[in-house]
């Protein structure tokens, strides 16, 4: 592909670097069009930050606070989630709190401990539900290749060979 076409379409020739991982949505997910959030005669149901934040109280998902103690990780500091300064007082919710969490911790370049084990559990879940998966198969099975800790073997092991 010739360098101004790459360009023009966003490929790159070597990786692309993602975009950080922050907690602002888009003005288009801010405010939905009718056609997707209907008539209300508020303006609640046209945002989906708000849906989520709804849904998520609905169906009793945990705050970010209550699964960081669950993992045993530290949890943000209120000066860390930042919510204080819009008037919030309770525990974050998840969504908000995995976003903070990157931002936080990491300055956005990735997630932090309670997004990405959620992240983690949810790709190998995946895979144990798939009867024909490798891990299905063939649960007794380790790896034989080297790795960098010999009590074990890790993604960063596939990523980075030992030296």
């Amino acid at each position: 592909m010739h360098r101004s076409t790459a360009a023009a379409t966003g490929a790159c020739s070597r990786a692309c670097r993602g975009k950080r991982i922050d907690g602002r949505l888009p003005e288009s997910l801010i405010e939905l069009p009718q056609a997707i959030s209907g008539v209300d005669e508020t303006d609640a149901f046209a945002s989906l930050a708000n849906r989520d934040l709804q849904r998520g109280q609905a169906i009793g998902l945990p705050s970010g606070e209550a699964v960081a103690g669950a993992l045993r990780v530290e949890p943000l500091t209120p000066e860390q989630v930042g919510l204080a300064e819009f008037g919030w007082s309770g525990e974050t919710p998840l969504w908000i709190y995995v976003l903070r969490e990157a931002d936080a911790l990491h300055d956005g370049d990735r997630l932090g401990p309670v997004g990405g084990r959620i992240v983690g559990e949810v790709l190998v879940g995946i895979v144990d539900a798939d009867p024909e998966s490798f891990r299905s198969v063939q649960r007794a099975w380790t790896p034989t290749l080297p790795s960098h800790d010999p009590n074990g073997f890790g993604i960063a092991d596939i990523l980075v060979p030992p030296e």
